[in-house]
């Protein structure tokens, strides 16, 4: 028993290491919350899940580009 305990826990290790995964959990967590944004109706999933992909696609592009959210610093230069 304890072998497959140790199995188990591996793999929910792997599942943060595998970047598919990742994505999938971030696009999970925000249609999440823009389905109780939109007053928790039921039928809307998809919409809510693709207008997810939709956000991060656009997050991750700005990042990349030259003047990007992840390029920008705050504070004094070192």
């Amino acid at each position: 028993m304890r072998n497959q305990m140790n199995t188990n826990t591996d793999a929910s290790q792997n599942k943060c290491n595998n970047p598919d995964e990742v994505l999938r959990q971030k696009i999970e967590e925000r249609a999440y919350h823009l389905w109780l944004e939109s007053g928790c109706g039921h039928g809307d999933h998809e919409h809510h899940w693709f207008q997810a992909e939709r956000e991060l696609v656009e997050t991750a592009k700005q990042e990349r580009r030259p003047g990007g959210r992840e390029k920008k610093r705050i504070g004094k230069p070192h």
